[in-house]
Parts: structure tokens; sequence; C-alpha cells
């Protein structure tokens, strides 16, 4: 009864509200548009309405749209917020350079991240950045990639259990990867998930953001009294306490330790240079004051944020490129030649990645295709002339289609959707400022170059060990693509398998 008098209340603050759009909002859906029929009060929303598959497919009608609109965009409503899908990679880098509000997409995700930087509110966003800046300083990455080299010979020895045994999926392999590194970097512990794969943590991390795809997508479902009466809603609650705590404890085992002498605490964790190694965790402490800097809260914030980042953004790319590789043998050929011919023997390749060029191209052409992140919101809270010469009015919210962008063959070339590595080889100026995976403007990513050096070395490994051969289970071709879904980050609908064989 009471979630009956909740969807009722909720139906007629629609209404109100769908009441209140203002002109000049009006005045802009109707020079931009959508092939979309309109429903009244919810307005193109029902077009969510569905799965992560589905919801994918709307992003990239969206794209296909904006195409032939002669603004590069489509607009919708959904309900009362006019929102403006952008597709062409100039309008799209003035709008995340003029624009940092994240809101509303930001509303679901604080349930977990609170005010953590990605997700947090454009006034918070903008100090927490600054203390995060220098924590990606060069000097402390130089050990973050010494835990890539290490987790990743734990990845290589479990991966020999599924040669020739047919069709695996690369993701609960790279997942588990990325995540064990990623919190080992944040807090200087190893989850062993790759050894454990059921860890709690790993389990709750994983599912949280699977359920959170489908309500970013449904404004209906940012009202935290309704969504947490949904069955949804208390297993999000059950995932996050399990999440929470686990990063909670870690936070307090920290602190106890640097109050203690120095002399008992060098051991715990050293860098190869001698000097003490510095989680994320222990950096984000010290840059934003120590003691008197961030508090528990603002450091659980953080490092979740810094988790997510260097977790699925980085699995997916991985997979992403492994199952392309897999499928363009040709391609696999040449990043395998080019691996011989740079490094030899050698079992080091971290010093030698900026000289693999092609494989550089076959990770750009990747993401290009399949963004990890194939779309971003930003609010417009001022009104913004563009250089077409269309104003886009405060008020309206931008759908940053970084999935459009990338295969706008207004910037791409005809053959945009095709996999082509070479592109990058001699990719034009315009083509590098529409290339965007990890963001554009001042809220672009802050780790890029520590997991773009992940994805490259652990590509590394596997080419030089194994040959990725096609799954049998799923049809791959031009006129079939991947199928993919919006899982907030972007995911494979036949879960990125592929079958592996020996090479020595």
């Amino acid at each position: 009864m009471l979630l009956a008098c909740l969807l009722v209340l909720l139906v007629l603050l629609v209404v109100v509200l769908a009441k209140t759009r203002s002109k000049k909002l009006l005045d802009l859906h109707r020079q931009i548009k959508v092939d979309f029929p309109y429903i009244p009060v919810i307005g193109h929303a029902y077009k969510f309405i569905g799965n992560n598959e589905g919801r994918m497919m709307m992003f990239d009608e969206l794209a296909r749209q904006a195409y032939t609109n002669k603004h590069g965009m489509a607009s919708f409503w959904i309900e009362n917020y006019l929102c403006i899908s952008i597709s062409d990679p100039v309008t799209a880098s003035v709008v995340l350079k003029n624009f940092s509000d994240k809101w509303p997409i930001t509303v679901p995700m604080r349930h977990l991240i609170g005010n953590g930087s990605v997700f947090g509110e454009e006034e918070i966003w903008r100090l927490r950045r600054k203390i995060l800046i220098p924590v990606f300083n060069s000097k402390y990455c130089d050990y973050f990639v010494k835990i890539f080299e290490r987790n990743n010979k734990t990845l290589m020895e479990k991966l020999t259990a599924v040669v020739d045994k047919g069709d695996f999926s690369t993701w609960e392999y790279f997942s588990a990867y990325t995540l064990e590194s990623a919190f080992e970097m944040t807090f200087g512990e190893n989850l062993k998930v790759q050894k454990n794969p059921n860890h709690p943590f790993a389990v709750a991390f994983q599912d949280y953001f699977k359920n959170g795809a489908a309500r970013v997508c449904q404004p209906w479902l940012y009202c935290n009294v309704l969504y947490e009466l949904l069955p949804v809603g208390a297993k999000q609650n059950r995932n996050k306490k399990v999440i929470w705590d686990c990063v909670e404890d870690l936070i307090k085992k920290k602190k106890m330790l640097s109050k203690e002498p120095l002399e008992n605490t060098i051991g715990h964790d050293t860098n190869t240079q001698g000097g003490q190694f510095k989680s994320f965790l222990d950096l984000l402490i010290e840059f934003s004051g120590g003691e008197a800097g961030y508090t528990d809260t603002e450091l659980r914030e953080e490092t979740l944020v810094l988790i997510l980042a260097a977790t699925d953004s980085t699995a997916t790319a991985l997979c992403l490129a492994t199952v392309l590789l897999a499928n363009h043998p040709e391609v696999q050929d040449k990043v395998f030649q080019e691996i011989k011919e740079v490094l030899g023997d050698s079992e080091r390749s971290l010093d030698n990645l900026a000289k693999l060029k092609y494989l550089d191209a076959v990770v750009k052409e990747t993401m290009r295709l399949y963004p990890p992140a194939p779309v971003t919101i930003r609010r417009c809270d001022k009104d913004l002339e563009l250089p077409s010469g269309l104003v886009l009015n405060e008020g309206c919210y931008f759908l940053l289609n970084i999935w459009g962008v990338h295969r706008n063959p207004g910037c791409w070339g005809a053959d945009a959707d095709e996999f082509k590595p070479e592109r990058f080889l001699s990719a034009t100026p315009d083509q590098l400022a529409a290339f965007m995976p990890f963001g554009h403007g001042p809220r672009s990513c802050t780790g890029l170059h520590l997991a773009l050096t992940s994805i490259k070395y652990s590509l590394v490994e596997l080419t030089r060990r194994y040959r990725v051969t096609p799954a049998s289970s799923y049809e791959y071709s031009q006129q079939k693509p991947l199928r993919v879904t919006f899982d907030i980050m972007l995911k494979h609908v036949h879960q990125f398998k592929v079958q592996l064989e020996n090479r020595r």
C-alpha cells in the first residue's frame, strides 16, 4: 500500500514538473529533435526501459540520428528534463571544457561513492582534484607498475588452465587481475582475488555496478526512499555494507600503522628503490593534510573512486582488445612480430612499452570502437553559443555520447565502424582531438597513463605466451558486430569469450 501511494505521488510530481518546461528549452528541442514518438509526461523515457543491451542500442541509435542532424546532436525528454545527445566531436569538446557538473547521473552513484571526485558536486570535485593530481606523479607511479608486473605473473599462470579447453570468459581473469592490482595500489594490500574470485568484496563490488547501470538510465528510480523499498534497493544496501566495511577497516588499520615508529613499518611494504612504499591511501592522507586532512568518510569516498576507475575500465578495455585480436588474426600477428622485434627473448617489457607503436594503435582503436565509458553527463548551468551558432540553453542536460563521437563518419571516415588499428598510425590532429575514452576537459581521468600501462603490459605478456582464437559460441563479423551492454562500463553480451593456444 505504501509503495502504491509513493508511486502515485511520484507520478503527480512528474506531471507538475512537466508543465514547468521553459519556452527556451521547448524551442531548443524543436531545433534539434529526435525521431521517437513523444509520450505526455514521461517524454521519451520509455526508450530506456528494458535491459542493459537495449539501453546501449538506444545510445547507438541516438548517435546515428545525430549524424544526419546538421547540429550533430539529437534531443529527447526524460520526464521534464531536456537531454541533448552530442555525437559531434567539436561540440563535445566545447561542452566538456565549459561544463563540469555531472548531475543528475551522480544521484544514484552517490549511494555508494558519496562525494567521491568522479561523482561529487562541482565545488567538492574542484577541491579534491587538487589533492588527487599529485597522487599520480610519476615518482609514485613507478612502484605501481611493479604491482602490474607481479599480478600479471599470477594472471598468466591462471590462464594456463584454459589453454586448449575451448571457450572461456576473459572477464573472469582480467577483472580479477585489475581489481587485485587496483586494491593493492590503493591500500597496499593484496586481496588475492585471482586465487579467490569469490572474495566477498569482489562479488559485492561487481554486483553493485551491474545493478546500478539500470538505475542510472531510469530517473524515476533516483528517489532513494522509493528505490530502497524495491528488492534491488535492498540488495544494493547489502552490497554497499560489504564494500564499506572492508574499506573502512583498511582505513582504520592504515591510520593505526601510521602512528607506529617508522622502523616498525618500513619493512611492511617497500619499493625497489629502498624507500617506503606509499599507497594511494597513504598519499591521500598526506596531501590532504595528514591528521587534519580528509576524514575517514572522505578517504572512503576517494579510495572507492580510485578502485572503480582502475578496475572496470581497464578490465573492459583488456577484454575487448583480446576479443578483437582473436577475431583479427592478421592484427594479432603484427602485434606478435612487433613484440619479438622490440623485446626479443627478454623477460622485461615494462621499459619498452613506449616502443610498441602498433600495440599502442591496437589499444587506441579498441577504445575508439568500444569506449569503456560509452557516455557521460553534464548539466548546462549557463547559455552557451556553439561554433555552429546554435545556443544551448541553461537548464538542459548533455549526454556526451562518446560511443557516437568515436564512430562519427564525418571525423573517422566511411569505415568508422571497422576495426583498423592503422588509422592511429596516421591519425590527424582532429581525429586525435576526437578520441576521448578517458573523457576530455577538466574532469578527464587523472590515471589514464597508469591504465594504459596496465592494459599494454597485460596484452604483451598474453600475446608472447598465447595465441588467442575466436570463440565458437558466437559469431563476429562486420555484419555481426559485438553485442554490448551498458553496465556503467561497456560489457559484452557473450562475456568476452575467446579460446587460447600455447605459442611455444
